[in-house]
């Protein structure tokens, strides 16, 4: 199975907990959201994939004491996506449409010919396809509860921005360089005039208005750039000659002619560029609503969440914690004692 699709089901699934604990797990419930229940089989498998992701970063004592530190949150995001998931219904959000654009995405990454193909390497990985599927649907529903809900919410002025910056000036400080995206026709994959012809037809369909994003789904053989062609930054001076030239006569947003290399036919995009040191305001505007943005974005989600939580009816189980559950008022608490 290619490496991937084995991260892309990393992402959108829950995780396999070993053979010998899942003999061990009882379809219990442990808790209640409104109409939804969560077993403790959900659970556990939440924490089989936990440990596998940070025993990539972590192994002995040390990762012992961080699967317990993160453990103990699991409850609560799984009751959290819960509350999401019922709200999207609540507000008639339909992602549909969306999803099959994921599939389709991650079957072109994958280079498989066609959605059955897909289901095929998922069911390959031990996975029942209507599960897969369910998992990205409620993923997509919970995105669009956050941007509708929270995120549209958060309003960021260009003054608020000139005022982070200036506190936070090191944090944007870099070396110069340019950030870029490509769209790489390979020839592993292609004949060299087969190559150059499938460039060619991209780079017109950009100089006709076709929005990048599509063009390298539909064209770029490079699957570890992600659905953007995201190759990242490069400092001055580490870029091949062959494409800087090229890049220094680009703009922030403007694409190169198609470019031959060794490893095919390269079209480049420009999606920012920076001066050596601490940048002006203006070249890193971007960058700095995005920071305030993420910054602001996980208390107002937490709040967001506090009064869904209000609104519902949650039950946990005895022995289970609820991290995200309301604390009672220290006033409160206080004023009871003589």
């Amino acid at each position: 199975m290619m490496k991937k699709m084995l991260v892309l089901i990393a992402v959108f699934t829950a995780g396999r907990p070993p053979a010998l604990a899942a003999t061990r797990v009882i379809e219990r419930v442990i808790a209640r959201v409104n109409n939804e229940i969560i077993t403790q089989r959900q659970f556990e498998r939440e924490r089989a994939r936990l440990r596998e992701e940070l025993a990539q970063r972590y192994s002995g004592p040390e990762l012992e004491a961080q699967v317990r530190e993160q453990s103990r949150n699991l409850l609560r995001d799984l009751i959290d996506q819960s509350l999401m998931v019922q709200k999207a219904k609540d507000l008639d959000i339909n992602v549909e449409t969306d999803l099959v654009k994921e599939l389709d995405r991650m079957r072109q990454e994958n280079h498989l010919a066609n959605l059955q193909d897909l289901e095929k390497a998922v069911e390959n990985e031990g996975l029942i396809w209507e599960d897969f599927q369910d998992r990205i649907r409620r993923q997509l529903l919970m995105q669009r509860v956050i941007e509708r809900e929270v995120g549209g919410r958060i309003i960021i002025t260009r003054a608020d921005a000139r005022q982070y910056f200036e506190a936070h000036k090191e944090q944007f400080a870099s070396p110069g360089g340019v950030h870029l995206a490509e769209i790489l026709i390979s020839l592993d994959k292609h004949k060299p005039e087969e190559a150059e012809k499938l460039a060619n037809q991209a780079a017109a369909e950009l100089k006709a208005g076709a929005r990048w994003d599509d063009v390298v789904k539909k064209y770029s053989d490079d699957t570890k750039a992600g659905p953007q062609g995201d190759v990242g930054f490069f400092k001055e001076g580490t870029l091949a000659p062959a494409i800087a030239g090229f890049v220094a006569k680009l703009d922030v947003n403007e694409t190169s002619p198609p470019i031959q290399t060794k490893y095919g036919f390269v079209i480049v995009k420009v999606l920012e560029r920076r001066t050596p040191g601490t940048p002006r305001f203006d070249e890193v505007e971007q960058r700095v609503d995005e920071a305030i943005y993420m910054q602001r974005m996980q208390p107002a989600l937490r709040d967001y969440l506090a009064n869904l939580r209000k609104e519902s009816y949650v039950y946990v189980a005895p022995g289970y914690v609820d991290t995200g559950a309301p604390q009672p008022s220290t006033s409160t608490a206080l004023a009871k004692n003589p």
